[in-house]
């Protein structure tokens, strides 16, 4: 039993001190007009996003699932977090695995595989992170 509680104490000051690490770390996040926007752009998209995945169910479209690689745009962390979820959030696509200059996203259409390719969500992102030059090239 003491050494339950022992091991529980020091997990526990572990865990404290980690916290206490990552809450100093700050993040300048703006609630702008052009954030605002993008919310409702990004609304917009997740709504004609679940049209089209509920045809895809119901079957009056094909399921195509494929795997794209996206060079990342942004090298502000809170930017890429940011621009992976908002690809999350449609329905019909998942960011899978972020790394310091690619994103990998699964898709379940080639269409929707071609709108990341085109831009579609980097286009309605808010325009106060800097982006770099970017290409996309499908897996």
């Amino acid at each position: 039993m003491l050494t339950f509680g022992l091991f529980s104490v020091v997990f526990s000051l572990w865990i404290t001190g980690r916290m206490l690490k990552i809450d100093q770390e700050r993040y300048t996040f703006f609630v702008t007009r052009n954030f605002i926007r993008f919310l409702y752009q990004l609304a917009i998209k997740v709504v004609q996003s679940n049209i089209d995945v509920s045809l895809r169910i119901l079957g009056f479209r094909p399921v195509e699932s494929t795997f794209i690689t996206i060079p990342m745009p942004y090298k502000d962390d809170v930017a890429k977090v940011l621009y992976a979820n908002a690809i999350t959030l449609t329905p019909g696509s998942s960011s899978i695995a972020l790394s310091d200059d690619t994103l990998l996203v699964h898709t379940i259409s080639n269409q929707g595989a071609e709108d990341l390719a085109n831009n579609d969500m980097l286009n309605i992102m808010p325009k106060q992170y800097a982006i770099t030059e970017i290409e996309v090239d499908p897996v």
